[in-house]
């Protein structure tokens, strides 16, 4: 009887912590929904990719140095295994520019050509990628499940193509191609990732690595455009802000503390809430389409990659 009682009570105790966690992780994917939306606003007042970008990762950086900092000192508090090695720095800094700068720039530049909500919807297929990747690397055989997924989220990425290409013109082909090299890069920087995490911490590799692509993002800016580019007008700096900010490190830091509490599985199912809140936002604010076929291609993205994420929780 203590037995159960010990267990009943250990259960009610982590329920309260799953839901925030849960919380968490719908606030951060309603936050990130944000981001294409930005960039949409500021591409309207003629800021363009490099300039946004510079913006963007120079508001953001300090956060991320000050929250380096503290990650350090508080593993060191903790007696945690902390590799700051040439070797594992370096692997570090690489990752970051495979997953901060090239996918960031390629991301960028794809939403001048494709819808908002087509873009957070290309980058949510990223977890194909990740088992694909996974299936080349470890030579497991493809089940069931992740054909039927796959089948799924390409059939719904099909269908808003073709509508899309209908209404927009060539454009969206070059477009798509863009985004969805972004999400080939973010998911090697998903896959890579897991060596260093494990010699650091996520806080400090998420730091470090940020830092890498920010670099180039920055340097790429200052090569390509004068200082004083960066002087936009008031409402600009405010979406810039707005974004860096709001739909970046605030999303980063509740996306971090949901893994945190319920895990990366579950954490990850939440974000299929994201293209939708993206889709909504953009039809409110930006004035973009929605058609049946733009709800039937996002529902089968949307189940696919569910698919996908039940399969790696169970």
């Amino acid at each position: 009887m203590a037995e159960t009682a010990t267990l009943s009570d250990a259960s009610t105790a982590a329920a309260p912590t799953y839901a925030s966690g849960i919380g968490l992780a719908l606030a951060g994917s309603f936050l990130y929904s944000w981001k294409p939306l930005f960039v949409k606003l500021l591409f309207a007042q003629g800021v363009d990719a490099e300039t946004q970008l510079a913006l963007r990762m120079g508001i953001a950086l300090p956060f991320y140095v000050a929250y380096a900092l503290y990650a350090y000192r508080d593993r060191l508090s903790r007696a945690q295994i902390t590799d700051l090695s040439a070797r594992t720095i370096g692997i570090t800094l690489f990752i970051g520019i495979i997953g901060y700068y090239v996918a960031s720039y390629l991301d960028f530049l794809g939403l001048k050509m494709i819808t908002a909500s087509f873009e957070r919807l290309i980058l949510f297929t990223y977890p194909t990628f990740v088992a694909l990747f996974a299936w080349w690397v470890y030579r497991d055989r493809p089940t069931p499940a992740l054909l039927g997924a796959l089948a799924l989220i390409y059939a719904g990425l099909a269908v808003i193509f073709v509508k899309d290409l209908h209404s927009f013109g060539p454009q969206v082909i070059i477009g798509t191609v863009l985004v969805l090299i972004c999400a080939i890069a973010y998911a090697l920087y998903i896959v890579w990732s897991n060596w260093p995490i494990g010699r650091m911490g996520s806080a400090l590799f998420t730091c470090l690595s940020m830092l890498s692509g920010s670099a180039l993002l920055i340097g790429q800016f200052a090569v390509t455009h004068p200082w004083s580019a960066l002087l936009v007008p008031w409402p600009a700096m405010g979406l810039a802000a707005a974004m860096a900010i709001g739909a970046t490190v605030i999303p980063s830091f509740l996306m971090s503390e949901a893994i945190a509490r319920v895990g990366p599985g579950p954490a990850s199912v939440t974000g299929g809430a994201g293209p939708i809140m993206t889709t909504l936002l953009s039809v409110w604010l930006l004035g973009e389409p929605l058609t049946v076929w733009h709800v039937a291609g996002m529902a089968l993205v949307i189940g696919g990659v569910l698919v996908l994420s039940w399969r790696r929780v169970g």
